[in-house]
């Protein structure tokens, strides 16, 4: 990771815990990246619903 991204984090963290909402983020603190970056991932896209139960 590089030092501009490290240091973005810190901030949005930083600013999160003072009451900013966690979608004006912009870095995405799961995968330690860019929000934009993040946004066209599958993993949001296409999020698997294989963890929900079953309808009985």
């Amino acid at each position: 990771m590089d030092e501009k991204l490290a240091a973005a984090i810190e901030r949005d963290n930083a600013l999160e815990d003072a009451g900013m909402h966690g979608d004006d983020r912009v870095t995405y603190w799961t995968h330690q990246g860019w929000a934009v970056n993040c946004e066209t991932d599958p993993i949001h896209t296409h999020p698997s619903v294989h963890h929900y139960p079953r309808p009985a």
